[in-house]
């Protein structure tokens, strides 16, 4: 095998990296890390050329592909743009993300170029002592990465616990009111609560009337009011989903609920991992509500029915299978040929007709329309295209026995 050779007495043309993750934390920290990395090589009297010079403000390490400088350096070695040798480093977490170290480390290495560090003091990674200082190194990270997001999870959950919001983006219909607090006479925020907003809470109300008092859910209450001039265009809620969410959370009851789901990155694609229930942090009493409680319950009833099965729909009484709608089949299937989007069933309510039979008006609509984003007003009634769709089937499943000859 091959092996990577390395002296400090060299001549080197290198290239430095430099990154800081937050842009909340000292922005002359990549500075700092390149004159570190300056100094180390002056003290040591290297007779090494720097060539390139690479730095990302404010990017996650996370997240290879959103950091251009990354990126351009990785680009120009490949290229032999950028001849170099080796590439010098602060830490190696400014790098990559240390459960990937190892692998970097390879993938580098096969195109002739070591990774030093100034915390190791440029400790030769080709050695035995150098391998076994990385892989503590990366193991050391890995453990310290794992208590960071421990003591982050510890803090949010006691945060909620205590009534103070926790961080990220503040629910529509609120606002968030700094606490302030005196120490050692200085007067400094100390945390932060959700109050009502006075512009917008006034919306959420009308959207919680709507579902009550009309039984509408979300696509007919958001055309509800974007017809309505009782509230500014900037100020609704931006799509059908929207507002479906608020009919949805907790929040607006006053309660607040923290930890459902959890986040990683793998390949720079950010998954979401559902937590169990007994994990979450629930407070009944997190701020004040926007709606009454019992129309919150009431809203929540009425969706909960909404997605059962109509009981008195015969055709219901079928066993389900995962992945099968068997009320609508075509549901999903029927797409507008204008947007794009999926046109959903849509069922009138209960009428009667001259004969005393009760019966219920379902036809396909484009959700496009029904949240005013597309012109297609056309209906399809399912009845009827369900029979062309099954006839057809029908005809290319079992053919004529003079056909079949």
């Amino acid at each position: 095998m091959l092996r990577p050779t390395f002296s400090l007495t060299k001549e080197y043309q290198v290239v430095i990296y430099a990154r800081m993750s937050d842009e909340m934390q000292n922005p002359r920290s990549p500075d700092q890390q390149i004159e570190e990395v300056n100094r180390l090589v002056k003290k040591l009297n290297l007779p090494w050329k720097v060539v390139a010079t690479y730095r990302d403000d404010g990017i996650s390490g996370r997240y290879k592909r959103k950091r251009p400088g990354y990126q351009r350096m990785i680009r120009d070695l490949k290229s032999r743009r950028v001849q170099a040798d080796l590439i010098l480093v602060d830490t190696f977490e400014r790098l990559t993300r240390a459960e990937d170290a190892d692998e970097f480390r390879r993938k580098l290495e096969k195109n002739g170029i070591l990774v030093l560090t100034v915390d190791s003091g440029f400790a030769d990674p080709t050695s035995r002592s150098g391998r076994a200082l990385s892989k503590i190194e990366s193991i050391r990270a890995t453990e310290e990465g794992w208590t960071k997001a421990h003591n982050v999870v510890r803090g949010k959950k006691d945060s909620v616990r205590l009534g103070y919001w926790p961080g990220g983006p503040v629910p529509f219909g609120y606002k968030l009111e700094s606490v302030m607090v005196l120490r050692k006479g200085v007067e400094e925020i100390d945390h932060r609560i959700l109050v009502p907003d006075s512009q917008t809470a006034p919306l959420v109300r009308r959207i919680y009337s709507l579902a009550t008092e009309r039984g509408w859910a979300g696509v007919r209450i958001f055309k509800e009011l974007k017809k309505s001039k009782d509230f500014p265009a900037d100020q609704l809620p931006s799509s059908a989903d929207a507002v479906t969410y608020i009919l949805k959370n907790e929040i607006y009851k006053g309660e607040y609920v923290w930890g459902r789901n959890c986040t990683g990155v793998i390949d720079d694609v950010r998954l979401r991992q559902e937590v169990p229930e007994e994990d979450w942090e629930r407070n009944a009493e997190f701020c004040e509500p926007i709606v009454d409680p019992r129309d919150w319950e009431f809203v929540a009833s009425q969706r909960a029915q909404r997605s059962r099965p109509n009981d008195d729909d015969k055709s219901t009484n079928l066993p389900s299978a995962a992945g099968i709608a068997l009320k609508y089949p075509l549901s999903g299937l029927v797409i507008c040929r204008h947007c794009g989007r999926s046109m959903n069933a849509s069922s009138s309510p209960m009428y009667q007709t001259k004969s005393g039979e009760e019966r219920r008006y379902t036809s396909y609509v484009c959700t496009g329309y029904l949240s005013g984003v597309c012109e297609n007003s056309h209906r399809v009634p399912e009845k009827k295209l369900r029979k062309i769709v099954f006839d057809i089937l029908l005809s290319q499943l079992f053919l004529r026995s003079d056909q079949a000859a």
